[in-house]
């Protein structure tokens, strides 16, 4: 396998690592602060997380997407940023090795490649409905406690909107970020939890409001 050759974190990338955290904590709030904790951690826990990857040299950060077909994650998520109602379906493939593996604990993930849609349940929205797809890589923090397992989850990944327009908040540009967190317990078939979702374009272009979707998420493994 090709891989960033880190030998142990090289002052690159570190750099890299502390240049994106400085630039998360500098971004210009929005009007609705109300989900900023939730979405400062969706976002450093996702670069902190690609930085470790990167420390690895191993998926995701690496040339080879290291895919195990032989792990599928089929998932969907439902739920609501105020009258904006959000529907994810999602197809993931886990990564062949994992980061970290000890008899109580795993840093796994893998490559989920989403569709969203959502609709307005406002009367006369500037925009009532659209899509949103992307390509996200989620990190699996899984605590082992045996049948159940409680995990943590990280990512963060580009997204294309079908309009720049959410309801009626204008985004300026159609290509966003999606950076998620979640909480849940799975079992070797099945996972359930809640997750996080914001969208916004990282201050490409301005104004840029986020959008922050609380879901269930439900997922199936084959």
């Amino acid at each position: 396998m090709f891989a960033f050759q880190t030998s142990r974190t090289p002052l690159f990338y570190r750099l890299i690592g502390l240049s994106l955290v400085l630039l998360t904590l500098s971004s210009k709030p929005q009007a609705d602060t109300s989900n900023d904790w939730l979405m400062n951690a969706a976002i450093i826990g996702a670069i902190g997380s690609l930085g470790y990857a990167c420390y690895e040299g191993q998926a995701p950060c690496s040339f080879n997407p290291s895919l195990n077909t032989d792990k599928l994650t089929l998932s969907y998520d439902i739920g609501a940023d105020d009258t904006i109602q959000n529907n994810r379906l999602a197809l993931g493939a886990d990564w062949q090795e994992p980061l970290f593996d000890n008899a109580r604990f795993r840093i796994g993930g893998r490559w989920e490649i989403n569709a969203n849609y959502w609709y307005s349940t406002r009367k006369d929205p500037d925009e009532s409905n659209g899509y949103i797809v992307g390509l996200t890589p989620v990190f699996h923090y899984l605590w082992k406690a045996g049948r159940y397992n409680p995990y943590l989850e990280l990512g963060g990944g580009p997204q294309y909107l079908s309009s720049a327009t959410i309801e009626n908040e204008f985004k300026s540009t159609q290509f966003q970020f999606g950076s998620l967190l979640g909480l849940g317990v799975e079992s070797d078939r099945f996972e359930i939890g809640y997750r996080y979702l914001h969208i916004s374009n990282a201050n490409i272009e301005l104004p840029n409001p986020g959008t922050d979707f609380h879901n269930l998420h439900l997922g199936y493994k084959f």
